[in-house]
């Protein structure tokens, strides 16, 4: 069987369409600024944001904009599928279905499951809403995804996933656990500015339920429990002992679900971690 290959800028300019298509580069600024830049180019009603590992079915698009039906103040995302093996086809275009055109294939989901990589949105809203906002950080846009989809929220939009779309991400990242450690201690440093800027949103984010610091006038005694023993399996000995653990575990070839369990608790030590930090470094610039 052939395999999927990916399409490079060249490759799109030196093909022909029946309609018109434009290329825009610009320097590396970071994610919501890329967005923000085809957003601003555009004259089409619907905008479709896809970064450059993600490979999209044949009926994406269409599936994408039928998600709409004829609402104004709605968010639609693909079906996404972790692709890490490029030896062999992720599957099946037909696994995804077909463009369905009564509603049926869609899904309706959480704000906190948008990720712009792979997202629809009405022109006009995009605006309403207010583009998207880097938070200040150079490079990466790291939670650019979750700042605009929680202002849409605000704003009363719906959000959907259609099972039609399918897409695939070819995420490097999650090929190896060295990587989705340093990418998930960044986030996590940098969520410290998105909860500033939205304070009730931290309660939106489960991944950070057992990580902030215990609030002993609020929080449930299950809760500071929780958080305890966060704070005990985030300590540098217990995450040595872990990431031992792990790495014998996979040389010796013992089962997944062990693998994984153990890369669950590796990555929330990692983001426990990683929030702190950014705690310290906030708490110590606004002592300055």
């Amino acid at each position: 069987m052939k395999l999927l290959s990916w399409t490079t800028a060249q490759d799109i300019l030196t093909e022909e369409y029946p309609f018109k298509i434009s290329y825009l580069q610009q320097t590396n600024q970071g994610d919501a600024i890329a967005r923000n830049t085809g957003a601003l180019n555009s004259t089409a009603d619907f905008l479709v944001f896809l970064d450059d590992d993600i490979l999209v079915s044949k009926n994406y698009l269409a599936a994408i904009v039928a998600g709409h039906a004829d609402s104004r103040n709605r968010i639609v995302v693909g079906l996404e599928f972790l692709w890490l093996d490029e030896e062999r086809v992720p599957m099946q275009e037909n696994r995804g279905g077909s463009t369905s055109s009564d509603g049926q294939d869609l899904e309706g989901i959480d704000f906190t499951a948008v990720c712009s990589n792979n997202m629809s949105i009405m022109r006009e809203s995009y605006y309403s809403v207010g583009l998207m906002q880097n938070l200040d950080f150079p490079g990466s846009s790291m939670w650019c995804d979750i700042d605009f989809s929680y202002r849409a929220f605000l704003n009363g939009f719906e959000f959907y996933r259609s099972s039609s779309a399918v897409c695939w991400h070819r995420d490097y990242v999650s090929k190896n656990l060295e990587n989705q450690k340093r990418r998930w201690k960044e986030a996590a440093f940098r969520a410290v500015t998105l909860f500033e800027k939205y304070p009730m949103l931290v309660q939106q984010l489960p991944m950070f339920n057992d990580k902030t610091p215990i609030d002993w006038q609020v929080d449930s005694a299950r809760t500071i429990l929780r958080k305890l023993a966060r704070g005990v399996a985030a300590s540098k000995p217990f995450m040595w002992a872990l990431e031992n653990a792990e790495k014998h575990t996979g040389k010796r070839g013992r089962s997944g679900n062990l693998v994984q369990s153990l890369h669950r608790w590796i990555i929330g030590g990692t983001i426990y971690q990683g929030y702190r930090e950014g705690l310290r470094e906030k708490s110590l610039s606004s002592s300055q």
